[in-house]
């Protein structure tokens, strides 16, 4: 097996080091050929190596990892995002499928994680899947999603709710629009935890506070273009301080 030539790009020397040891006793196919700790240093690094793999950090002394892939126009490696925060980065990397590793880093993520990324297709649509990524984490405003046929952007202000179906979750749109999609109701709670605009209202509901018309106490909720979700008890006490405050 060819050898993955990898540049880290993590600040804290402590992590990088750690990472190494770890590659070197546990993917020997993974050859680190550079470190830079900032965005400054890595850019000119992963020009200069042009590796197959990059495990990139997220939050830099200088910016984040985004900066440095929003540098290259056309991806020309492939990513492990390389987190110790749980918050919005976490939720858009996993949302979008990419792969990523919490610090500190365990040993059966990081050759799970490895073994992925080698049987990942460098094509395409995986460069897509990445760019994704960068702008869902610097514009929540927009959401993406990929479908059979490529890939949606919606401004978050289009969509009036969200429901679950089973393993599905459809996506009620402004002007009698609607998308389904493949994936649990939770994953796009988490995914749009970033964004005040979003209360869960009950099991089967996620609602876009800016589209509720009227509330009746028996927990039915009026949206916009005639729609209705559910206020259950659990959420009832969030839903009515966030309208009386």
């Amino acid at each position: 097996m060819n050898a993955l030539r990898t540049v880290i790009v993590e600040d804290i020397p402590s992590n990088h080091q750690r990472l190494i040891q770890l590659l070197e006793l546990h993917c020997k196919e993974v050859h680190v050929v550079a470190i830079a700790e900032t965005v400054e240093d890595a850019i000119p690094a992963l020009t200069r190596e042009k590796p197959d793999l990059v495990f990139l950090d997220i939050e830099l002394p200088d910016g984040t990892g985004f900066d440095i892939l929003s540098h290259f126009e056309h991806l020309p490696f492939k990513v492990i995002f390389f987190t110790g925060h749980q918050e919005y980065a976490y939720h858009a990397i996993k949302f979008h499928a990419a792969d990523f590793l919490l610090k500190p880093v365990q040993i059966s993520e990081l050759i799970a994680s490895v073994k992925l990324v080698q049987n990942i297709v460098f094509d395409e649509q995986y460069k897509a899947k990445i760019e994704s990524v960068r702008r869902q984490f610097l514009n929540p405003e927009k959401i993406i999603l990929f479908d059979s046929a490529g890939f949606i952007v919606l401004e978050s202000r289009e969509i009036i709710k969200l429901e679950a179906d089973h393993c599905y979750t459809d996506i009620y749109l402004t002007n009698h629009r609607k998308l389904t999609y493949c994936k649990i109701l939770k994953e796009f709670e988490d995914l749009l935890k970033g964004n005040e605009s979003f209360m869960r209202t009950h099991r089967s509901n996620i609602v876009n506070l800016n589209h509720i018309k009227s509330f009746s106490h028996q927990g039915i909720l009026k949206l916009t273009d005639g729609l209705t979700a559910h206020l259950g008890d659990s959420y009832r006490q969030s839903f009515l301080t966030y309208f009386s405050g």
